[in-house]
């Protein structure tokens, strides 16, 4: 859970009612950025001066995270030998293993807390969000499609069979040191307080998951998050109108929506991977299927056969 401090950060600078304006301290000032799939922002290139419009965009859906620089206002130390680079990696790798086992297990935590079941670990899902993460953290390129791959083409690549693929991705930059605790918070919590972050976190309908996080310079660190549900828990629907009149019936999911006519004594049937509300204009009656069923239409109404 963020400090209080942290949500203070994220009240003063995530709000959209905040005016945009660059007000870095230097080296000690680096943004953090997290987007949902869906978001059209163009990749970043983290090293880069922003120009003002581009900062106006990033004001209204970032957290500004202040950050110190070594004691003294020095640089930090590096370090060339090869015994001391290895036990860099070695630290970074398990730092790194740490806060990918963190953000599943605090991903299914916070499902739970909202009376959803949680998400398993996919390989396909892993490998896929391991070598995007490892993509950007190499290229300094950021966004979903920073590789001019959307993530369901990632997940696919990876050879991940899916009904349904959602992504979310951050990366958190200091000149100070960086802890697993910090990289968690800043992910996880970061997720947590960005509405369509939180959306594809608490996806009714997302069975697994997929977690990469990687850096090549100790001090950026990018992470992704996949969710995905797989073409084998697509489910089917069969509609029959037994009412003597043609019926128009309406389909929701997510945000798409689709209109049937039925004729009388007409059969439907159709393979759906989203949680499907059906309902009949001007009726009042409405059904949110999530699982294979026959539906029959009468007069009365849709009623769900056994």
């Amino acid at each position: 859970m963020a400090s209080a401090d942290a949500r203070k950060r994220v009240q003063e600078t995530g709000s959209q009612s905040q005016p945009c304006r660059r007000n870095y301290a230097g080296a000690a000032r680096r943004l953090h950025k997290a987007l949902p799939y869906r978001d059209t922002l163009e990749p970043l290139k983290k090293k880069t001066t922003m120009n003002p419009a581009t900062a106006c965009i990033l004001c209204q859906s970032l957290i500004v995270v202040a950050t110190t620089v070594a004691a003294s206002g020095q640089e930090p130390s590096s370090t060339s030998s090869d015994g001391n680079n290895a036990e860099l990696h070695t630290r970074s790798s398990n730092m790194i293993a740490t806060v990918e086992d963190a953000i599943f297990t605090q991903t299914n935590a916070f499902r739970k807390s909202n009376d959803l079941g949680g998400v398993q670990r996919d390989d396909h899902l892993m490998q896929a969000a391991e070598k995007f993460a490892e993509f950007m953290a190499r290229t300094d390129k950021y966004g979903h499609r920073a590789n001019g791959q959307s993530p369901a083409q990632r997940a696919e690549a990876a050879g991940y069979d899916y009904c349904v693929v959602r992504e979310n991705i951050a990366y958190r930059s200091n000149t100070g040191e960086i802890t697993a605790e910090t990289l968690i918070e800043v992910f996880v919590q970061g997720w947590i307080d960005s509405p369509p972050h939180r959306e594809n976190m608490l996806a009714d309908y997302a069975t697994e998951t997929g977690v990469g996080v990687a850096t090549t310079d100790e001090i950026t660190y990018y992470a992704v998050q996949m969710f995905g549900r797989p073409k084998s828990a697509a489910f089917q629907l069969t509609l029959i109108n037994k009412s003597e009149e043609t019926k128009t019936v309406v389909f929701r999911a997510n945000d798409e929506q689709d209109e049937v006519e039925l004729q009388p004594q007409m059969t439907l049937r159709m393979t759906r991977c989203l949680p499907t509300k059906i309902s009949l204009p001007g009726s009042g009656v409405s059904k949110r299927m999530t699982s294979r069923a026959t539906l029959t239409i009468t007069d009365e109404g849709i009623t769900e056969s056994d």
